[in-house]
């Protein structure tokens, strides 16, 4: 179980999240949703440890992340897909990929599931990780985020720049992911989310104001909060 309990962030002086209370169990999409600047990169952001948290607390399976370091953080089980991917473009598929081995602890060794999982990244192994379309990249970013076996998966607008045919695609592989791990999801493409998020939650000017399961949300609210 991942999970932010009354956690704050900031931006140097300013306070940007305001006691955020989330839960991302094994076996669900969680989704964080809003408009603009309603702060849920700054969540994600908080959760890697890349902006201050001075109060509040973040966990996985009850262990306590928020002194930790990046990369301790990612050791001890987060896979994270950034806002626009970041892969590394002159890298091989195959190269980026084994780094994300790397990163947690891994023997080099690409498991199975992965090209089970992503069956295209095998047909470009050794194609370099720039020559590829977006929705291809956006497979890369997150085969390279879950090779080690994250215990959870946190992907940041995964359909940003993508076009509507790869989505589904792209819909099909997180929710295939979720039987492995946790998967929290960022997204502004409302109807995507919604379609395939098990849990909701919609946030606004740093704090939740709404979750609940899709179908159990205010829709008319949900609609409004997104269009402010």
């Amino acid at each position: 179980m991942f999970q932010l309990e009354g956690l704050y962030a900031t931006y140097g002086e300013g306070m940007v999240l305001r006691h955020v209370d989330l839960e991302a169990p094994k076996g669900r999409i969680t989704s964080l949703v809003g408009r603009n600047g309603a702060g849920k990169t700054t969540t994600l952001r908080a959760v890697m440890g890349l902006v201050k948290t001075p109060q509040g607390k973040i966990s996985l399976d009850g262990r306590e992340l928020q002194k930790l370091p990046v990369y301790e953080r990612a050791k001890r089980g987060i896979g994270y897909v950034p806002q626009g991917r970041e892969i590394f473009p002159q890298l091989t598929v195959e190269e980026n990929i084994l780094l994300g081995l790397e990163a947690g602890n891994g023997k080099g060794v690409i498991p199975d599931f992965i090209f089970e999982t992503f069956p295209i990244l095998q047909e470009f192994l050794h194609r370099k990780g720039g020559d590829l379309s977006g929705g291809q990249q956006q497979q890369l970013a997150i085969a390279r985020a879950v090779v080690s076996g994250p215990k959870i998966l946190i992907l940041d607008e995964p359909t940003e720049g993508i076009q509507p045919s790869v989505i589904q695609e792209i819909g099909r592989v997180i929710t295939e992911l979720k039987s492995k791990m946790a998967v929290l999801i960022v997204e502004q493409y409302l109807e995507f989310v919604l379609d395939i998020a098990d849990y909701c939650y919609v946030m606004e000017n740093g704090r939740i104001i709404m979750d609940g399961e899709p179908e159990c949300l205010d829709q008319d609210r949900l609609q409004a909060t997104m269009s402010l």
